[in-house]
C-alpha cells in the first residue's frame, strides 16, 4: 500500500471519528436544550430541596406600642417607654494588649475615670467599688456584665459621653440593650385601680388587674409581622421579598381619676391605718363626682402583719362584699319615705324603753340612753339616725313591710343594690341577701336587714346609693374611663350614664340629706367631722364580719369589725348639689378590740375634706352655719403689675418634655428658667431647641402637640 493510500485511509478514519464526535455533541446539545426547556417550563423543585438554596428566614412578631393611661387632666398614669440596660465586655482588647503594657495601663486609666463618672448615675457603689468590680471581671475574661439598673434615653446620652465609653464599642466594651418597659410616673399610687404590666407582651393578658387588665386589648394594639433572613456574619435583616404587616399601636385610656385627690385620699388612709391602735388590716376610700358618677379617687391599702408595711394588694372597693352595718339605715329610711309610709324625719316611733318585742329579744343601748335622758318613751326618726339606733329602723321595716317583704326587696332592686352592674374593673362582687320564701329567710331577716345585716354589699354599691341622695334622687353609674383616645383624638367617648333616673323624689332626697347632715352636726359623726372645713353629710356604720367558721367570734372570742363612713360634701342648705360623695371602709384585724366607723374611717374623711378644701380654693364657709358661700374675685384694674424677670446671665439644660401633657411640659420648662410657647393639641411630639442642650435662662422653648 502506497503512502497516499495510507494517508487517505487515515483521513477517512479521522473524518469518521470527527463525524461521530459531531453527532454525539449534536445529540448532547439537543438533550441539554430539551433539558433547559423542561426545567424552564415543566420542572418544579420540591420544598425540601428549595430550602437548601434559600437563605434561612424566620417570621418575627412586631410588638405594637402599648397605649397610655391618663388622669382626667391628661397627666400620665401609665406609659410605655424604651429603657436601656448597660452592659460591658470587660475583656475588650485584653488579648491585643498582651505585649503592649502601656496600652493596657492607658485602658485601665480610662476605666478609672469611667468609674468616677458612674457614681453620678449609679451612686449605690463608690468609684473604688466600681473599679474593683470591672477589673475583677476583666481578670476573669468576662465578656458580659450588667452595669446598674435600667436607665432612660436622656441618661443614656449622658453615659455615652463618659470616659472610655465615648470610644467605639470595640475599644470601650459598652453594650446597650434596649427594652420596652411600662412606666408608672406616680409609683404605687392607685396601683390596684390602674393595674401593672412589665411590657406589652400578649401573654400578660390573663394575669392583669385594674384598667391594665380590663382594657388590655384596647391598650395592647394589634401585632404586626415581618420576615427576617440570615446574611453574612450571622446578621438578620428584613426580607423584602416576603410579606410585611405593620403593627397598630394601642389606644390611650383617659380616666376620671384626679391624681391630686387620689394622692390626698391615699395619704389620709395610710396615716389613719398607721396610727390606729385597734389594729387595722386594710381599707378602701372612694371619692366620686356627684353629678356624673365619675370616680376621682379609688384607694385600696393593706397592712402587712409581719412587716407593718402598707401597700396596695387587693381591691376592697369592688372585690370585698360584707354586711354594711348602720350605713344601710339610710337606705331603709329612703324606702319608707319614698313608699309614702313616712312623711317627715321628725315623726316619732316608740322606744319601748329600749327593748323590742314582748320578750325583749333586741336591746339597743343607744335608744335606752336617749329615753333615760329625755324621760320619754318615743324618739324621732332623725334622732334615731343621729344615734344610729338599730331598734328604730328595725321597727320601721317590720311595721311597714312585715306582710310584704318582697316589696322591700324590690325596692332594693330598684336601687341596684342586688345586682352586679357593669363596671370598668373586673371582679365586682355580687351582693348577696336573704330572699323571702327561701330556707335562708326567717322572721328576723327583715328586721336585721333594715340595720345592715342579712345582706352583703361592696363599698362601691353603698357609695353609689348615697351619691344618688346627694344627686337629688338620680342614680349615676360609677365609672373610671372617660374616653378612648388616639394621640389626643377621641375615638370613643364613654362618659356618664344613668342607672335610675328617680331612686326617690327630690323632696325625699332633701329630707334624707338633712338627716345625714344632722348625724355629722349632732350625732355619731360629730367628734370627727363636726369641724371639718367643708360641711359634710353622712352616716357612720360598724358591722361584725362573719369568720370562716360561719360565726362572728373564733374560739378565743376574737372578732373582725368593718367600720364605714359614707356621705357627701359640701352639704348646701340652699339645696344645690354637693360636689363629691365619699366612702371610707376599714377592716380590723382579728382581735378583741373594736373598730368603729366614727373613728378611723371618719378621721380619714376629715383629712381628705380639709385637704380638698385647700386644693380647690373656690370654696369658703361662713362660721356658725353650714351654708356654702361661693365667692368671686374682682380683678384689679389699676396699675399693671410687673412681670417677673428671668436671670438670663446663667445657663441651664433644656429638659426633655416629649410625650408629656401641656401642663406638665410648661411646668417643667418654666421651672428650668425657660419660657415656653406651644401649638396643637394632645401631647408633646417635638420640641425646639432639642433636649439636653445648654442654653441661657430665658430662652424660649417651642413645643408642638399632637
Amino acid at each position: 500500500m502506497s503512502i497516499f493510500d495510507r494517508l487517505k485511509k487515515d483521513e477517512d478514519r479521522i473524518g469518521a471519528i470527527l463525524y461521530i464526535i459531531y453527532t454525539l455533541c449534536l445529540i448532547l446539545a439537543v438533550i441539554v436544550l430539551l433539558r433547559i426547556l423542561w426545567v424552564q417550563f415543566f420542572f418544579r423543585l420540591d420544598d425540601s430541596t428549595a430550602a437548601l438554596f434559600k437563605p434561612r428566614s424566620q417570621k418575627v412578631v412586631i410588638e405594637p406600642n402599648r397605649g397610655a393611661i391618663l388622669a382626667c387632666d391628661g397627666r400620665l398614669l401609665a406609659m410605655s417607654t424604651p429603657m436601656y440596660q448597660l452592659c460591658m465586655d470587660c475583656s475588650v482588647q485584653k488579648n491585643a494588649f498582651k505585649n503592649k503594657p502601656e496600652k493596657e495601663q492607658e485602658w485601665r486609666a480610662m476605666a478609672a475615670q469611667l468609674c468616677d463618672s458612674l457614681t453620678v448615675v449609679f451612686p449605690e457603689r463608690s468609684a473604688g467599688d466600681w473599679y474593683s468590680f470591672i477589673m475583677g471581671l476583666r481578670l476573669c475574661n468576662s465578656r458580659y456584665a450588667k452595669i446598674g439598673p435600667m436607665i432612660d434615653h436622656g441618661t443614656l446620652q449622658r453615659v455615652k459621653k463618659f470616659p472610655l465609653w465615648n470610644l467605639k464599642s470595640y475599644r470601650s466594651g459598652l453594650i446597650v440593650e434596649k427594652q420596652d418597659t411600662r412606666q408608672y410616673p406616680y409609683g404605687v399610687l392607685a396601683r390596684r385601680t390602674i393595674g401593672y404590666v412589665k411590657d406589652n407582651s400578649k401573654s400578660n393578658g390573663n394575669n392583669l388587674v385594674g384598667l391594665e387588665g380590663k382594657y388590655n386589648e384596647t391598650l395592647h394594639g394589634t401585632e404586626g409581622s415581618e420576615w427576617m433572613r440570615l446574611v453574612d456574619k450571622r446578621r438578620m435583616v428584613r426580607d423584602y421579598d416576603s410579606t410585611y404587616v405593620e403593627a397598630e399601636d394601642g389606644l390611650d385610656i383617659k380616666t376620671t381619676i384626679d391624681i391630686d385627690i387620689q394622692d390626698i385620699a391615699d395619704r389620709a388612709l395610710r396615716r389613719q391605718i398607721a396610727k390606729d391602735s385597734t389594729g387595722i388590716a386594710g381599707g378602701t376610700a372612694i371619692i366620686m363626682d356627684v353629678k356624673t358618677g365619675a370616680i376621682r379617687a379609688m384607694v385600696n391599702v393593706y397592712k402587712d402583719k409581719k412587716t407593718g408595711q402598707i401597700g396596695e394588694r387587693y381591691n376592697y372597693a369592688v372585690g370585698r362584699s360584707g354586711d354594711p352595718g348602720s350605713v344601710f339605715k339610710t337606705i331603709t329610711l329612703t324606702a319608707c319615705m319614698d313608699d309614702g309610709y313616712i312623711h317627715s324625719v321628725e315623726e316619732k316611733v316608740p322606744t319601748n324603753h329600749g327593748r323590742y318585742g314582748v320578750k325583749g329579744q333586741l336591746f339597743d343601748q343607744h335608744v335606752y340612753d336617749h329615753e333615760r335622758q329625755d324621760k320619754t318613751n318615743e324618739i324621732s326618726i332623725i334622732d334615731g339616725l343621729k344615734v344610729s339606733s338599730n331598734l328604730v329602723f328595725h321597727d320601721l321595716a317590720v311595721k311597714y313591710y312585715k306582710h310584704q317583704p318582697e316589696k322591700f326587696i324590690e325596692k332594693l332592686g330598684q336601687y341596684h343594690l342586688l345586682d352586679r352592674f357593669a363596671f370598668d374593673l373586673d371582679g365586682l362582687s355580687k351582693p348577696t341577701y336573704n330572699k323571702p320564701g327561701t330556707p335562708s329567710w326567717s322572721g328576723a331577716s327583715l328586721g336585721t336587714m333594715a340595720y345592715g345585716y342579712s345582706i352583703t354589699l361592696t363599698p362601691l354599691h353603698v357609695l353609689m346609693f348615697y351619691n344618688s341622695i346627694a344627686n337629688h334622687g338620680k342614680m349615676m353609674k360609677p365609672y373610671l374611663v372617660e374616653d378612648v383616645e388616639s394621640h389626643g383624638s377621641v375615638k370613643k367617648h364613654m362618659g356618664p350614664s344613668v342607672l335610675n333616673s328617680s331612686v326617690c323624689s327630690r323632696s325625699v332626697a332633701d329630707s334624707v340629706s338633712r338627716a345625714l347632715r344632722a348625724v355629722v352636726r349632732e350625732g355619731t359623726g360629730r367628734l370627727s367631722l363636726g369641724k371639718a372645713k367643708l360641711p359634710v353629710a353622712g352616716k357612720t356604720g360598724t358591722a361584725r364580719v362573719v369568720l370562716d367558721n360561719g360565726k362572728f367570734f373564733d374560739e378565743q372570742g376574737r372578732f373582725i369589725n368593718q367600720g364605714t363612713f359614707v356621705g357627701f360634701f359640701p352639704y348646701d342648705t340652699a339645696g344645690d348639689h354637693a360636689k363629691y360623695s365619699i366612702i371610707v371602709t376599714m377592716y380590723s384585724e382579728l382581735s378583741h378590740r373594736s373598730l368603729y366607723g366614727a373613728s378611723g374611717p371618719a378621721g380619714a374623711i376629715r383629712e381628705i375634706v380639709d385637704e380638698i378644701y385647700g386644693l380647690q380654693s373656690e370654696w369658703s364657709k361662713e362660721r356658725g352655719d353650714t351654708t356654702i358661700v361661693r365667692k368671686g374675685s374682682i380683678p384689679n384694674m389699676g396699675k399693671k403689675p410687673k412681670m417677673p424677670q428671668i436671670d438670663t446671665t446663667s445657663t441651664t439644660t433644656i429638659p426633655d418634655v416629649r410625650g408629656l401633657g401641656l401642663k406638665d411640659a410648661i411646668a417643667i420648662i418654666e421651672n428650668s428658667g425657660l419660657r415656653c410657647t406651644f401649638s396643637g393639641v394632645g401631647h408633646v411630639k417635638t420640641q425646639s431647641p432639642s433636649p439636653d442642650q445648654k442654653t441661657s435662662k430665658g430662652t424660649t422653648v417651642t413645643v408642638v402637640l399632637k
